[in-house]
């Protein structure tokens, strides 16, 4: 039997707990029975305990599973365990949460029991399927950010666990398992569309957002499991992450609704406004320490591929996905001058900046992917670095968002393109003011390594 399960199971499970939990949650029940006389309040009581149970406490619960190990300093003795990486994962998502779950199926089957009373027998093959995987996949969400913030180096403080909770349910309201990503079928509508198109297929709203759910639980498994192999130290290469980058931008692809005569452009359009997102991700995601990437350059001098492939931080396919989808976009619209003339008058109505070239756009996107990695890595690289990401993100909004819209405001058209991408007319200065400012962040950067470099060298003793 999984070991991890197993030391969760006789942490958990105890017989006044296993008592306690029945008789508390039957005492509601009984309650909301006596009181109404209603099957129907009863399923609606136990639903709505199942949601508090499985999604709030289970959320805590699978965030603590990891911040209590640290707490109590056994988490490095268990990297240093035999234990493989797969059961470690699951055996902390299902064995950290397995007394959440006892809870959480007892008002399930009691939610069960009312809709059989109330005639709703066809909706539970559906309903509870949605339930116990939506569940699923907000709990592997919170152990997967939580992975990620000590792989970060960062305490599960109270602050922390609270921000990988509020993601993961974030994820579970907002994201895959609402209504959220069915309404853009609807064009933007609002109230919950009755039908879904994904690929020429036509599901009812619930069905596809169970096959969503199931799809992207897959996935949040996969990278707990990915995340759990690096903090045990077991070499990881980042094509997984391209794949779920290409699962994602397929799964977008899906859902457009383009007639026969569309442009080529529009469908690639949206895979581009995806991949960028998830290049951001990857680079603010994954620890961008010093010491890896000297590591990357010794491996990448020596020619050692294989260990090289272990070292490559996920941004760098990303950045060649986006890179190619950009370009891809700039050639495709080119030709299609129709969409295009399109594009600019719509940025004529909005009194926006016309981008100059489709081209030069394409480029100025890449460069300034290039220079928002090289302030990352900037304030990484930094002797004692504190907070870097954090520092990172507050100066890309105030160099898109503040400086950007001050000049926007200022009507200093001339300036826009050294803040935003493709801003101006002319092709040239579109491209050369994001070039300036790699150059610039690569010779800071190259600086501050060769400031690291001497700081290592060994001094001669006096």
């Amino acid at each position: 039997m999984n070991p991890e399960l197993l030391r969760n199971l006789w942490l958990q499970f105890s017989p006044e707990r296993l008592i306690a939990a029945p008789l508390i949650l039957g005492a509601l029940f009984a309650l909301a029975a006596f009181a109404t006389d209603s099957w129907d309040i009863v399923g609606r009581v136990a639903s709505g305990c199942y949601l508090v149970i499985a999604y709030l406490w289970g959320t805590r619960r699978a965030v603590n599973v990891l911040a209590d190990e640290i707490a109590a300093g056994t988490w490095d003795g268990q990297r240093m365990s035999s234990i493989g990486p797969w059961t470690m994962a699951w055996g902390k998502l299902l064995g950290g949460t397995v007394y959440v779950w006892y809870c959480a199926l007892l008002c399930l089957g009691i939610y069960a029991a009312a809709e059989l009373e109330s005639g709703r027998r066809a909706a539970l093959v559906l309903n509870l399927p949605l339930k116990i995987t939506g569940a699923l996949l907000v709990q592997a969400v919170a152990l997967l950010l939580a992975l990620v913030l000590v792989g970060k180096g960062r305490r599960l403080s109270r602050r922390t666990v609270a921000f990988a909770q509020g993601g993961a349910l974030l994820v579970g309201i907002f994201g895959v398992t609402s209504v959220l990503l069915p309404l853009l079928t609807e064009r933007f509508g609002f109230g919950v569309a009755d039908k879904v198109t994904w690929f020429g297929f036509v599901f009812a709203s619930s069905e596809f957002t169970l096959l969503t759910q199931i799809l992207f639980l897959a996935w949040s498994v996969v990278a707990v499991y990915r995340l759990m192999a690096g903090e045990l130290q077991v070499r990881q290469r980042p094509w997984v992450w391209l794949g779920f980058s290409l699962f994602l931008i397929l799964y977008d692809q899906g859902l457009l609704v383009l007639g026969p005569n569309e442009a080529l452009s529009l469908r690639f359009l949206p895979a581009l406004l995806v991949a960028i997102p998830l290049y951001y991700l990857a680079l603010f995601a994954q620890p961008n320490d010093i010491i890896r990437y000297r590591w990357l350059s010794y491996h990448l001098r020596q020619g050692n591929w294989r260990s090289l492939q272990s070292l490559l931080p996920l941004w760098v396919p990303s950045l060649a996905l986006a890179a190619v989808l950009s370009i891809l976009v700039a050639v495709l619209a080119r030709s299609d001058l129709q969409s295009l003339a399109e594009v600019e008058r719509v940025a004529r109505l909005w009194s926006a900046p016309i981008p100059a070239g489709s081209l030069s756009t394409a480029i100025a996107f890449i460069l300034f992917m290039l220079r928002d990695l090289g302030i990352v890595l900037l304030l990484n690289f930094a002797k004692r670095p504190k907070a870097p990401d954090l520092a990172a993100i507050l100066y890309l909004i105030v160099l898109y968002g503040i400086c950007g819209g001050l000049a926007m405001a200022a009507g200093a058209t001339s300036l826009l393109p050294l803040f935003w991408p493709g801003a101006g007319r002319n092709a040239l200065v579109v491209v050369l003011a994001p070039l300036v400012q790699v150059i610039l962040a690569a010779i800071l950067l190259q600086r501050r390594w060769g400031a690291q470099d001497r700081a290592l060298q060994l001094r001669p003793a006096a």
